[in-house]
């Protein structure tokens, strides 16, 4: 297995399905740490994107399920 130690900003943000400034506004509000490498480069560590996942986990009772319109 080849696991890479850090992932560019585009391709995290490809993982998480959201847009790179989206990303970019977790990393400003604290969510979610990255490396900078240079002054333009961004990189994420696969372990700071798996917790920011599991952070964010929600479950639901069957019968509690929202719909698309309860989470606006």
């Amino acid at each position: 297995m080849n696991k890479r130690l850090i992932i560019p900003l585009k391709e995290a943000a490809a993982m998480l399905s959201v847009c790179r400034q989206t990303l970019m506004e977790y990393v400003k509000k604290g969510y979610l740490p990255c490396i900078k490498m240079h002054k333009n480069s961004i990189y994420f560590r696969q372990s700071d994107l798996d917790e920011f996942i599991d952070s964010r986990e929600v479950r639901y009772a069957p019968l509690n399920i929202p719909t698309c319109n309860d989470l606006q």
